[in-house]
């Protein structure tokens, strides 16, 4: 995959080790910090901020399909034990991972899940969120699998 600009078209997204790419039309990774604000008296007259604690979430708006081994078998179950599980996502899974198609991984945990969403003629979609659920965080990988 060549640096720069760069086109989704081979998007991956796996959960709990079930790719769901095929049935995935958007995915955004947000990786945030608090601000806390350090500001003493100085005589430069502007605040300080440092970066505070951090949290991450992956959100991506999946095509439900209730067959055996898909979305509605994949997210369910993880939504309903309320426990951690692994997600990847990667800009290119037919890539090799590198430095320019970099790996990123997180302990995850589904805090709602929508198994029926849309309107009179709609594709049912759902959008799922993805809250970090460890101590590491999002981690960015520029060798592995997807």
């Amino acid at each position: 995959m060549p640096s720069g600009k760069h086109v989704l078209r081979n998007a991956g997204l796996k959960v709990n080790g079930v790719d769901i790419s095929d049935h995935t039309s958007s995915i955004t990774i947000e990786d945030s910090a608090d601000e806390v604000e350090f500001t003493a008296f100085s005589a430069g007259g502007y605040r300080e901020f440092g970066q505070g604690l951090k949290n991450a979430t992956i959100t991506a708006t999946v095509f439900t399909d209730y067959a055996a081994g898909q979305i509605d078998a994949t997210l369910a179950p993880l939504y309903e034990s309320g426990g951690t599980f692994a997600v990847k996502c990667v800009a290119d899974r037919v890539a090799a991972i590198s430095g320019s198609n970099p790996l990123y991984e997180m302990v995850c945990r589904l805090y709602s899940y929508s198994p029926i969403a849309g309107a009179v003629g709609d594709a049912n979609t759902n959008d799922i969120t993805l809250n970090n659920g460890g101590t590491a965080g999002l981690t960015r990988a520029t060798s592995g699998t997807f």
